[in-house]
């Protein structure tokens, strides 16, 4: 064989190699993308209601394509402000159990923290893990552990998701 051929064949075993290797990879990849909280597809939601303890209840609803807050204040919405609540539904899971699996009251999930309800469909967020800080969800009949990079949302006060600033006080 010439030089020239046997090399051809070394580098095209060599390619095939490498693409085996990128093709693995790509797979390993996509096995580790966490799951979702719920199937809720933000864009398709209509309504927003959030309730806390120790903080005003608010509610959203988007007509025309716009967000506006019917409670405390019936004015427009902060669309940014909203979609973000919104987002909290896909937020990325970390762990699911069962609901009777873990004590309600020990995840702060009897009565909970705080809600989230997009179009009918309720999330329950609980206390934080002790050792990743992860906040406890329940929804759909399980408790996920999501990272807890939203709870500044559900606890804001309502002014700081209007359009504008709200009416003053008489």
């Amino acid at each position: 064989m010439r030089r020239r051929t046997r090399t051809l064949w070394f580098l095209s075993a060599l390619v095939a190699v490498l693409g085996a290797a990128v093709y693995a990879q790509l797979r390993h990849e996509r096995s580790l993308v966490a799951e979702p909280l719920t199937a809720i597809d933000p864009a398709a939601v209509r309504s927003v209601a959030v309730a806390c303890q120790g903080c005003t209840s608010r509610r959203f609803e988007k007509r025309d394509g716009r967000w506006r807050m019917l409670e405390p204040y019936a004015q427009d919405a902060d669309a940014e402000a909203v979609d973000k609540l919104v987002a909290i539904a896909t937020a990325p899971v970390r762990y699911r159990h069962a609901a009777g699996a873990l004590d309600p009251k020990k995840l702060g999930l009897d009565p909970p923290l705080a809600s989230l309800l997009l179009d009918g469909v309720a999330l329950r967020f609980g206390t934080t893990d002790a050792i990743h800080g992860d906040r406890y969800v329940e929804v759909d009949g399980t408790v996920a552990l999501v990272p807890d990079r939203f709870s500044a949302r559900l606890f804001a006060a309502p002014e700081n998701e209007l359009a504008s600033p709200p009416p003053a006080s008489p």
